[in-house]
């Protein structure tokens, strides 16, 4: 089913409003959630309604969101994202990150105390647009073993770079340190479908096909002990060194149980501090021409840089509409039903 970007952005902010969050928080919120269905990252979009609704319910998400900054000092500061919703400190975090770059050439920004935080292209794709190079962590509740176990120790604990290259392109990488996203072992679920037999095991560490199983077990870390190695380091410096929670101690976002305690980390470098923005521009451009021209290995019949192939997906969903099945749209339209409202996405 195909929906209006507007039409999903407006019904997402009504429903996060009626959850007890600001309306510019909640406007906030909504474009990235929305960015992230136009992408086709659907477990990173407008799904998450539902879980935000279930944790308000429960009374384990304090909205409005009251993000803060508790230490700015040099090129470093902390935000702690005040329990709510992750997207709001993530863009606080992004704002203060440029502004520090600006001044020092680079800045470090640690987030702790908050949520699931979404697709974290979202904020590195904010500061490269502002001249920079952006490095993002984040971490999770735990569904990885790390590389020889076999039990769910770390979060898939992504990792995003986008790097400025003009503004109407970007190079940006965002992915998770697991095999695959733990959201596509979920959706599988939903829909009833297998999963490819190397993403994940069973609680008795076999490999399995069966998401329900998978959900019990573990996920693989991408690239073996070397995925595993980065994960680890994403929840060191996200979580431990933040003062937010890690490794076990993490809580499910889409369960509520209790606080997630969701930690993260950004580092921006400002390239006008290193290099002439317009060198760097040529150089970027010269680049890119010469990937993209190479040889191309067999079955391919284009080689793109990062990020090309999801910034394609979202001005087509832009212009065509934000393809969502049929069970999401439901999903948001009894939220919209629940809080008393009129609209409705399915018609």
């Amino acid at each position: 089913m195909k929906l209006q970007y507007n039409a999903l952005i407006e019904s997402t902010v009504e429903i996060l409003t009626a959850c007890g969050e600001s309306e510019e928080n909640a406007t906030m919120v909504a474009e990235s959630l929305v960015k992230a269905d136009a992408r086709g990252i659907t477990t990173h979009g407008t799904y998450l309604l539902t879980p935000i609704w279930k944790r308000v319910q429960a009374k384990q998400l304090s909205l409005p969101t009251n993000a803060r900054v508790v230490m700015g000092d040099g090129a470093a500061a902390i935000v702690d994202g005040g329990d709510g919703l992750g997207a709001v400190a993530g863009i606080m975090a992004i704002e203060i990150a440029v502004d520090k770059a600006k001044k020092f050439g680079v800045a470090t920004v640690l987030v702790r105390n908050t949520n699931n935080i979404g697709s974290l292209a979202y904020y590195t794709e904010a500061a490269a647009k502002e001249g920079m190079i952006a490095l993002m962590g984040c971490n999770a509740a735990p569904a990885v073993a790390p590389w020889g176990g076999a039990e769910a120790f770390l979060g898939t604990n992504p990792v995003a770079i986008a790097i400025y290259m003009g503004q109407d392109s970007l190079f940006s990488a965002d992915m998770a340190t697991s095999i695959v996203a733990r959201g596509k072992i979920r959706k599988a679920a939903r829909n009833g479908e297998a999963i490819p037999g190397n993403w994940a095991t069973d609680s008795e560490g076999n490999f399995t096909t069966d998401p329900n199983e998978a959900l019990k077990g573990a996920l693989l870390p991408m690239g073996g002990p070397k995925g595993s190695a980065i994960s680890l380091t994403v929840d060191i410096i996200s979580g431990m060194l933040s003062g937010a929670q890690y490794a076990p101690n993490l809580k499910s976002f889409h369960v509520p149980e209790g606080r997630t305690g969701v930690g993260a980390s950004l580092i921006v470098l400002d390239i006008g501090h290193f290099m002439d923005i317009k060198e760097f521009k040529q150089h970027m451009e010269g680049y890119t021409k010469r990937v993209k021209g190479m040889k191309r290995a067999a079955g391919f019949n284009e080689v793109r840089i990062p990020g090309e192939n999801k910034f394609r997906k979202e001005q087509h969903s832009i212009k065509e509409g934000i393809e969502l099945d049929e069970n999401a749209v439901a999903a948001i339209d009894l939220l919209l039903e629940s809080i008393g409202s009129d609209k409705r996405l399915g018609g």
